[in-house]
């Protein structure tokens, strides 16, 4: 077991699903090695494609509906959804899909608007901050004269 840093639930839940994914994927290539005539028993056991699937699509159930609590947490739903468009590639190289493709879509969704919900709270906080005179506004690269 790692070495916690701090304890952040709701990241280390949609991290835990993006394993998951990634678990299903292994899963099935396992499966398929097994079904070839690999001996994989040293590599214990394994569940079913269908239990693999179902831990996923709870630990996704579970956390991403959660409304981010810190930068880190709104950072592992943005990558979520970048995981689940890099699969959804690695799906077409396969023949396969380890979700249909609607809720593919419609998880990362879910996940970038959280996200961006969480973004557009600390920008209305800075808003408010630059408003009182509390922050200075930083420049962006867009700032100054067009040539």
């Amino acid at each position: 077991m790692s070495d916690r840093k701090y304890d952040d639930r709701h990241t280390a839940g949609i991290y835990r699903a993006i394993a998951l994914r990634f678990y299903c994927r292994y899963v099935g290539m396992r499966h398929s090695a097994e079904h070839c005539g690999a001996d994989l028993s040293a590599h214990g056991g394994l569940p079913t494609e269908r239990d693999a699937g179902d831990q996923y699509t709870a630990a996704i159930e579970e956390w991403l509906w959660e409304v981010p609590a810190s930068a880190t947490a709104a950072l592992a739903l943005v990558e979520f959804a970048g995981v689940v468009t890099a699969d959804r590639f690695l799906g077409e190289v396969l023949r396969d899909q380890v979700l249909a493709e609607e809720r593919d879509a419609f998880y990362q969704t879910v996940a970038l608007s959280t996200a961006a919900g969480w973004l557009n709270r600390l920008a209305m906080n800075e808003l408010v901050e630059r408003s009182r005179g509390g922050l200075a506004v930083v420049p962006s690269d867009d700032d100054g004269d067009a040539a």
